[in-house]
């Protein structure tokens, strides 16, 4: 049995400073993948940012290693950790959900997922910090989410719109906005009542549009996103559509049809299918996006042929 599906954990990994008995109201969960913990930038800026903001009581810290071999962790760490490998690799969904299921287990109220894509600072965490107990107060606010920067641009959080289509929210912008948002994963802080209340992360989202359905399931059950002022940088997995892998882009695709199946309305599936095929018709003429033209109109056509289907099943 791997890491993920093992609700103890216990026989995965190790603990390290002591940590039973000890009930931080944060628990941190570090996804990594290939990528030393010793070494790690997220890590290592976490650490830092605890050191400077004197906060590393108020934290503790599970490091969830999806990679195919063990990784060295530093020996002594200022706040109490714990370090799980699943070769496995559970992806996303696994980690978060091991997560919550020590968070629950050990009395955590928050839990702040991080990965090893975004850089942590002072900053973010004295902000988060501070506004913290408003959001305590507020059984219906769900998650606190920073703004992460990549090539100085606002890539979240962002406002949703009809259709699915996505607008990045202001710079200036702070508080709880009374429209659907949607955040990326790192730097989230949510909590953990609420997620146990949308049955935990969903196993169909492994890896990606897990936070595009997280935020939306949020959104569905009532629940509020406090927006930080707080700025991140965040360097993008998937730095450009022309770089992207046949492969990479065929599971973005599989999870992004899933979504839209579970998550939107008929008129806004429809909607999807055009922006699927002006999405093909502009790939077609990019000399280094060509390589996905076929693999996007292979899914608009499966996807069509789906929702036949099941007009045909329904009648």
């Amino acid at each position: 049995m791997s890491a993920a599906s093992n609700p103890s954990c216990a026989g995965s990994g190790h603990d390290r400073n002591g940590m039973a008995g000890d009930r931080q109201p944060v628990l941190a969960v570090l996804v990594l993948y290939q990528v030393e913990a010793s070494s790690s930038p997220a890590l290592m800026s976490f650490v830092q940012a605890l050191g400077e903001t004197g906060l590393a009581s108020q934290f503790r810290l599970l490091i969830y290693d999806n990679s195919p071999s063990r990784s060295s962790v530093p020996d002594t760490m200022p706040l109490p950790s714990s370090y799980i490998h699943d070769p496995a690799n559970g992806g996303l969904t696994g980690a978060y959900n091991a997560a919550l299921r020590l968070a629950e287990k050990e009395g955590h109220e928050w839990l702040l997922l991080l990965d090893q894509d975004t850089a942590l600072n002072a900053a973010y965490l004295k902000t988060l910090w501070l506004n913290l107990p408003e959001a305590a107060r507020n059984p219906r606010c769900a998650a606190m989410v920073p703004k992460l920067i990549s090539r100085n641009k606002i890539i979240s959080p962002a406002r949703v719109l009809w259709g699915g289509c996505l607008r990045s929210v202001g710079r200036k912008f702070t508080g709880i906005p009374p429209w659907e948002i949607m955040a990326l994963n790192s730097g989230t802080l949510l909590r953990v009542s609420a997620i146990r209340a949308v049955a935990g992360f969903s196993p169909i989202f492994w890896l990606d549009y897990l936070d595009h359905w997280l935020f939306n399931r949020l959104y569905r059950a009532d629940y509020l996103v406090y927006v930080l002022d707080a700025v991140l940088l965040h360097e993008l997995s998937v730095k450009s559509m022309g770089s992207m892998s046949v492969a990479r882009y065929q599971n973005i695709l599989l999870a992004e049809g899933d979504f839209y199946k579970c998550c939107k309305s008929q008129s806004e599936n429809l909607i999807y299918r055009l922006r699927l095929l002006a999405r093909a018709i502009k790939m077609f003429f990019v000399p280094n996006r060509r390589k996905l033209f076929l693999p996007t109109v292979r899914h608009l056509a499966n996807n069509i042929r789906q929702k036949v289907s099941l007009s045909v099943a329904d009648h």
